[in-house]
């Protein structure tokens, strides 16, 4: 066995880790990485990345349908074959694939070990071949599809996010269990494709938001033609004839040709022997203080092993926080308050900060407001043929913004703007002052915040005050 002693360990080569090796290698710390399947995690290979581009192919064929409708020559139209889709996906996630790879980390300097690592002892990390003593060691392992125990599911096929991008052919009827922001963007994605898709989601499909949000996505995706079951038990399932048959406890019959189980995740902490570098989990998390610290001063965890929210962008941030908290002692802690996040969807939602729900929680519901704004009068979207749009500005009385939802085209983009305002601390007047192109959609966010001051500009004092300057300066 090879013995290697290093500055920084690190378990785990995707978004987490890879954040934290190119850092910390480019500062001048010696770094070991550990990684036991495909370089990039579950964002390049299973994730945001294959995801998103079977839902811009998604939203081509969805336009192209739309032009049909509008008597546009379908001689004229091209449709996408399901064959030409699984290659766009391939091609993008090889074009992106470089980045992450072990032949870049280890032109860093990074010493990469493609085998399973578990912790030895309190400073010790070993695998296979290799026996790595360190200063200090970050777990970033990520997460793993959560697969529920429902009877008769180990008896057939059936796909998560990490393998649906193998499927050959469109399904012609595809179920998915569970109506998370995975199951959600897979499910309009396959509508769009040409598939029928049927949501089975035990409690209420994207529950965490506030329900004006999570309606509206409803609206849409029923209006595109997913089925939606909520509060709906699985009693059992069936495979016969090259057919899935999903009997729930209401008595109800739900048949598909494939299944898709979008149930959640969990953490991949099992192999790793945590206890023997003296660390604990809680309620399957690695336990962590505000520095991302386990109960091993020598031991950080980031990414999805240590939180709920989990997107790519939180697990960067979670290695930016460690990089100065190992490289230079500095007290940094992370605040996921400032960490926006989109479900990509069309129209995409996006969020930052509090909802209006967990605002009024947390203050009560006096203690805070929360202005809106529609799509519908938004002249960008009118231009563009859209309908569906919705933005909340939650903020305390005095007009300090606490967050944003924001349901329209592009909102993964638009939220920056918010993002930043609440980063900064600003107010809704911030918002309110700013000028956007003319037509644009940011615009909505202006129109939103000024709501806040309606009341006050015309208001029978404003009028007043406004009669009072006239007769004393005509």
């Amino acid at each position: 066995m090879k013995d290697i002693n290093t500055d920084i360990c690190i378990i785990g080569g995707g978004a987490a880790g890879l954040s934290l090796a190119s850092g910390a290698i480019q500062m001048g710390a010696n770094v070991v990485l550990f990684e036991k399947g495909k370089m990039g995690g579950d964002c390049l290979n299973y994730g945001c990345i294959p995801s998103k581009t079977l839902l811009a192919n998604a939203k081509t064929a969805f336009l192209k349908k739309k032009l049909c409708m509008q008597n546009m020559p379908k001689s004229k139209i091209s449709h996408l074959d399901f064959k030409d889709v699984k290659k766009n996906i391939s091609e993008v996630m090889d074009r992106i694939s470089p980045h992450d790879s072990k032949e870049r980390f280890e032109k860093l300097g990074v010493k990469v070990i493609n085998e399973q690592a578990k912790f030895t002892g309190r400073r010790q990390i070993s695998s296979h071949l290799s026996q790595v003593n360190y200063k200090y060691a970050v777990i970033a392992t990520g997460t793993k599809p959560f697969i529920p125990k429902i009877p008769g599911l180990s008896k057939l096929p059936y796909f998560t996010n990490e393998t649906i991008f193998s499927l050959s052919d469109l399904p012609s009827h595809l179920i998915i269990i569970g109506g998370g922001a995975i199951g959600i963007e897979l499910a309009q994605a396959f509508i769009r494709l040409g598939s029928q898709v049927s949501i089975i989601e035990c409690k209420s499909v994207l529950e965490n938001y506030d329900p004006e949000f999570s309606d509206l996505i409803k609206e849409k995706l029923l209006s595109e033609g997913i089925r939606f079951y909520e509060e709906t038990l699985i009693n059992k399932l069936e495979s016969k004839n090259n057919k899935i048959f999903v009997q729930t406890k209401k008595d109800k019959t739900i048949t598909g040709s494939h299944l898709l189980v979008s149930a959640g995740r969990i953490t991949n902490t099992k192999e790793l022997d945590l206890e023997k570098a003296g660390i604990k989990t809680k309620n399957t998390l690695i336990n962590t203080n505000q520095f991302l610290q386990t109960e091993n001063k020598y031991v950080y965890a980031i990414g999805d092993v240590v939180t709920t929210n989990r997107h790519t962008n939180v697990a960067s941030a979670h290695a930016s926080v460690v990089l100065k908290n190992i490289l230079f002692k500095f007290p940094s802690k992370i605040n996921t308050k400032i960490i926006p996040s989109t479900i990509y969807i069309e129209p995409e939602l996006s969020q930052i900060g509090y909802t209006k729900k967990a605002a009024e929680k947390e203050f009560g519901s006096k203690n805070i407001i929360c202005v809106k704004h529609n799509f519908m009068t938004n002249d960008r979207n009118i231009t563009d043929g859209n309908l569906d749009g919705l933005i909340h500005l939650v903020a305390k009385k005095n007009g300090a913004l606490l967050g944003a939802t924001i349901f329209g085209p592009n909102a993964g983009e638009l939220i920056q703007v918010c993002t930043f305002a609440i980063t900064q601390k600003l107010k809704l007047k911030a918002l309110a002052t700013l000028n956007f192109p003319y037509p644009s959609y940011g615009e909505a966010i202006k129109y939103a915040a000024s709501s806040f001051y309606t009341q006050k500009i015309f208001s029978d004092k404003m009028r007043w005050l406004v009669n009072l300057r006239f007769k004393l300066f005509p």
